[in-house]
């Protein structure tokens, strides 16, 4: 008898379909934050308290996801290799990179 939980194909099939979905869900949410923040004069953000150096980190981040969405569905070509993770890791705190 094995220890924890079962491995079954409804287990496999909900887990898999989760994370498939998550990552749909993030990559829309990415772009249309980065529609936000393409739209959003830099002085707007100060002015609800992001200094001029975390909208820089802010706009970057969302640069290279909203790049990532668009490799992801198709619509733009990585030529060569690239760490996605760079200006994101400074968004998402604790946590492995």
């Amino acid at each position: 008898m094995p220890v924890g939980l079962p491995i079954t194909k409804q287990e496999l099939d909900t887990r898999s379909g989760t994370i498939a979905s998550a990552f749909q869900d993030a990559f829309n949410d990415a772009l249309t934050l980065q529609q936000f923040l393409l739209a959003t004069p830099n002085a707007d953000l100060e002015a609800i308290g992001y200094t001029p150096e975390e909208v820089a980190s802010l706009k970057t981040a969302f640069a290279d996801l909203a790049h990532l969405a668009r490799v992801w569905a198709g619509q733009d070509a990585l030529p060569d290799a690239k760490d996605f993770r760079v200006f994101v890791s400074r968004l998402w705190g604790l946590g492995a990179f």
